[in-house]
């Protein structure tokens, strides 16, 4: 018939249907065998269930792994904005007090050390009532997502980590209070 391979050509072009065919082998039968030569047929192509793993965990799972990475990171930068705007503002409410320690003679180290364990505390308050609310929460969630003890272990670190690092914009500012603040001046 003329034209019939051009119109099959142009519908399999324009469809955005896949036709699958399973096969359920012999147990003697080598599946690489099989798909060779399916493969030898026009317009085929055949995976073996090794080669259907591999496109699973190289295409879907590593795909969904680097978003839930990119979300992770996305939540680190503005866990770490907050934390640091709480303990900033709550150093620039003290620092009459902070002016009074350093007139009296504490250390900077001391000061220094004041600010981070507030920064901790709040991490720990929130890691735990983070940790909690998930806990008893994915049962509501319709994906159910694992959290190994490891996991858990890494992502209490990185919290402190987060906090941490997140106050020392409130340190630097009260290590350059001036104790004559304390008097008024």
């Amino acid at each position: 018939m003329p034209g019939l391979l051009e119109a099959v050509q142009a519908s399999q072009a324009s469809s955005r249907t896949v036709n699958v065919v399973m096969l359920r082998l012999a147990p003697h039968a080598d599946e690489t065998v099989v798909a060779r030569e399916i493969r030898r047929w026009k317009h085929l192509e055949a995976y073996t269930r090794a080669d259907m793993d591999e496109i699973l965990i190289a295409k879907l799972i590593a795909t969904s792994a680097k978003q839930i990475f990119m979300f992770l990171v996305i939540l680190a930068v503005v866990s770490a904005a907050i934390v640091a705007f709480i303990i900033y503002t709550m150093t620039l409410a003290k620092v009459r007090e902070i002016a009074v320690l350093k007139l009296i003679g504490a250390r900077n180290r001391t000061i220094a050390g004041m600010i981070l364990q507030q920064a901790l505390g709040l991490g720990v308050i929130g890691f735990v009532v983070g940790r909690t609310a998930a806990a008893l929460w994915a049962p509501v969630f319709p994906k159910y997502v694992l959290l190994l003890p490891g996991d858990a272990v890494i992502g209490a670190a990185l919290v402190m980590a987060i906090c941490a690092l997140a106050s020392i914009v409130a340190i630097r500012a009260a290590l350059r209070v001036d104790p004559a603040t304390a008097i008024g001046g």
